[in-house]
């Protein structure tokens, strides 16, 4: 199965982490499927493909509370608790 979630790179204290398409039961440094953008919590920075993003939520693909958190902050998935 599928997961869109946070990949750690950078230096000890100054981390950054890749959004990646990865299978869920692999190692968070091992191979992924395909790398989607990016995000600097130092800087807030935050870019992803849109395009490919979408098209994973078509798919069903599951995602990682953190990321979850960082779509729904920059207006990438609906918050459906909000009714």
């Amino acid at each position: 199965m599928l997961t869109i979630r946070l990949r750690p790179q950078g230096r000890i204290h100054r981390k950054q982490y890749r959004i990646v398409v990865a299978q869920k039961h692999r190692h968070v440094t091992k191979k992924t499927h395909e790398d989607l953008g990016f995000y600097d919590p130092v800087t807030k920075e935050f870019k992803v493909n849109e395009v490919r993003v979408q098209h994973y939520l078509a798919l069903n693909t599951e995602i990682s509370e953190t990321v979850t958190s960082l779509f729904k902050k920059h207006n990438l998935i609906a918050d459906k608790s909000v009714a």
